[in-house]
């Protein structure tokens, strides 16, 4: 099945087309985690310098549907030239938005939609999340989350998870 790797929607790596192999690309997955993708480049390679830390979008298409999308973290170079990105998944844009002190009551779904609606405001149009199904449910559909100090979105986000279960894709 054939793999690619694109960069802000620019072909980066093609397993079918030669001039596009990488020294390495191993994607790690997890439920309810991010993920990482580690690129290995080398200097002759077209996307070596495309991978702008924190700005660009990596994504991961298998077969041609979207298996997996990310961004690049700060490259590493080797004395040879060989940079090594470290991409994490976008579940990990969640902690680009903090919410201030908060006291919700209601559903574990108007909750999940209000949090992500509120990190939808702040970011770029690219990282931005729409929300589908939400399958979650608390025997009343009434729960209780606060906190007196301001929290990053992905850890509002997990502790419900923590505390009802369930897990996003």
């Amino acid at each position: 099945m054939r793999s690619q790797i694109y960069v802000d929607d620019v072909l980066a790596y093609d397993s079918l087309a030669p001039g596009y192999a990488m020294g390495s690309a191993l994607l790690t997955t997890a439920q309810n985690k991010g993920g990482t993708l580690e690129l290995t480049i080398y200097p002759s390679h077209p996307a070596y310098d495309r991978c702008k830390p924190y700005a660009a979008e990596v994504k991961v298409v298998k077969g041609g549907s979207v298996r997996w999308r990310g961004r690049p973290l700060p490259p590493t170079d080797a004395m040879a030239g060989q940079r090594t990105v470290v991409c994490e998944g976008e579940l990990c844009w969640l902690n680009d938005a903090v919410i201030r002190p908060y006291l919700y009551q209601d559903s574990p779904e108007a909750i999940f939609r209000d949090l992500i609606g509120k990190y939808n405001t702040v970011v770029e149009p690219w990282k931005r999340f729409e929300v589908g199904t939400v399958t979650i449910k608390d025997p009343n559909d009434y729960v209780r989350v606060e906190s007196e100090s301001a929290a990053k979105i992905l850890d509002v986000v997990g502790k419900l998870l923590e505390r009802y279960g369930g897990y996003i894709t």
